[in-house]
């Protein structure tokens, strides 16, 4: 067993290369009083083995967490992972040792569910957890690190339904997620669970994505909220030309700082969807997004559905675009920003919003406000956007500033 004095003093990586060396066995976990430090290999989980290592990853979860919690140490490797998924546990971590450890999802995904989760869609955990932590590895089919898969339907990423019971000790799961790369998946993060709070979601990189690569909250129910999401960039979601956004967020005070969103995908017309292909779609109140960027999506840039949201030094870039248009969608029909009837009170401080393709601009509208809406506050610029640089209704001249 690797301790937690060794790892941290310096020497992980001779310990990990030793690991290596040493043949696969199931080593004893020993209860010396502190939270418990192990490699995979020590323990029968052999990087790229043919069949899935989900079952033996689990037991050892299991392990960790009776024993007070712990951390998984993954090397560099291909770990194959079955629908059933890798179930955390209460205070347990896994940490990859960057890209190369990878986390390879095989076989049939007949119901949408996480690689990682806890609980699943429509159930949450049947035991407290709390404070999980995904750290430093990848996501995704395939075995070339470059070259990009199909897709496989209903595989998430990382998804958590945590629920904690009625009047848990403390209120909030804090799930930590960092240092992911995401690709070729149904969907990317997930974060729906009542106690799925103060969790935070930084440093993700996400490709390729055949409905959204990051949804907080569910619709209509309660969950995900009071999280933050840093430093974040997804591309190319939606390629099934569903019904579905990059970025979907339907809880409450969260915050996203450096969030960027481009390459959606849209098929439908906006009379039968506003948040087809859009970066972000915001059905929910009290959240704030800060230098965040919706670019070449082909909806809207963003979907401000319910009032109370802060926007400050927000992009919206040539949204509408060409490449990423098919069917029924057509050219010049999005918005940079599109503020709907109920987006009360929102605020939109320091964004742009402008077509940098001369040769092929999309974006219809860089700020579109609900006519009946009169209390947003809109400071802004707006540039070469095809028909208007902001539609704004009957917003007071008091609310609004938009410079050319």
């Amino acid at each position: 067993m690797i301790t937690r004095a060794q790892f941290f003093g310096g020497s992980a990586l001779g310990l990990v290369a030793a690991s290596l060396a040493a043949p696969a066995h199931a080593a004893e976990l020993h209860d010396d009083g502190a939270a418990t430090l192990v490699l995979a290999t020590e323990h029968g989980i052999a990087a790229g083995d043919n069949s899935p290592v989900n079952g033996k990853v689990n037991d050892l979860i299991n392990e960790l967490a009776a024993r007070g919690g712990g951390t998984i140490i993954f090397p560099p490797g291909i770990y194959r992972v079955d629908s059933s998924g890798i179930e955390l546990k209460n205070q347990v971590s896994i940490i990859g040792l960057g890209e190369a450890t990878q986390f390879q999802p095989v076989g049939d995904w007949k119901e949408l569910a996480g690689v990682f989760r806890i609980g699943s869609d429509t159930e949450n955990n049947s035991e407290p957890v709390f404070r999980t932590g995904l750290h430093n590895f990848s996501i995704k089919p395939g075995t070339d690190p470059v070259q990009h898969s199909d897709p496989i339907p209903n595989t998430v990423g990382v998804l958590f339904n945590t629920y904690n019971g009625e009047d848990p000790g403390e209120p909030d799961a804090a799930h930590r997620i960092s240092g992911l790369t995401l690709w070729d998946l149904d969907m990317g993060i997930k974060l729906k669970g009542k106690d799925d709070q103060g969790c935070q979601v930084t440093n993700i990189r996400g490709r390729r994505f055949l409905r959204t690569a990051l949804t907080v909250g569910d619709l209509d129910r309660e969950g995900g909220a009071d999280n933050s999401f840093q430093m974040i960039d997804f591309s190319s979601a939606n390629l099934a030309r569903l019904d579905a956004a990059c970025v979907e967020v339907y809880s409450a005070n969260c915050s996203f700082s450096q969030v960027k969103t481009w390459y959606s995908k849209r098929s439908l017309d906006f009379s039968e969807s506003l948040k087809a292909g859009a970066g972000f779609f915001v059905r929910a109140t009290r959240n704030t997004f800060s230098q965040c960027d919706a670019q070449d999506n082909g909806g809207h840039g963003f979907v401000i559905a319910l009032g109370d949201n802060g926007f400050t030094n927000c992009i919206a870039d040539s949204n509408g675009h060409a490449d990423n248009l098919s069917q029924a969608s057509h050219q010049s029909d999005a918005h940079g920003f599109h503020l709907e009837r109920e987006a009360e009170r929102v605020q939109l401080l320091g964004c742009q919003s402008f077509n940098r393709l001369r040769e092929a601009p999309g974006q219809a509208v860089g700020f579109w406000v609900y006519p009946d809406n009169t209390s947003v506050t809109l400071i802004g610029s707006a540039a070469r956007n095809t028909q208007e640089q902001v539609s704004a209704g009957k917003l007071p001249e008091s609310r609004l500033l938009i410079l050319e």
